[in-house]
């Protein structure tokens, strides 16, 4: 089976714990510096939407996924 994961925030389909990523990931945002502007301003969004997310599942940071099964 083929698939691929599309990042959704709102009502995901998957839940995936990203705590021990969360830095990283963020680390990786700073390399796209001119799409960034404030990275304060990103961090906290970012932080703060990977939180609430997480708050459901018990973990302190998640992202969420749709998952698409592609036929062949």
């Amino acid at each position: 089976m083929r698939e691929v994961h599309l990042i959704q925030w709102e009502q995901p389909q998957i839940v995936m714990d990203i705590t021990d990523t969360v830095d990283l990931k963020l680390k990786a945002i700073t390399r796209h510096a001119s799409q960034v502007g404030d990275f304060e301003t990103v961090e906290a969004r970012v932080r703060g939407r990977a939180a609430a997310l997480g708050e459901a599942k018990g973990y302190a940071y998640a992202e969420g996924f749709d998952r698409v099964v592609l036929p062949g």
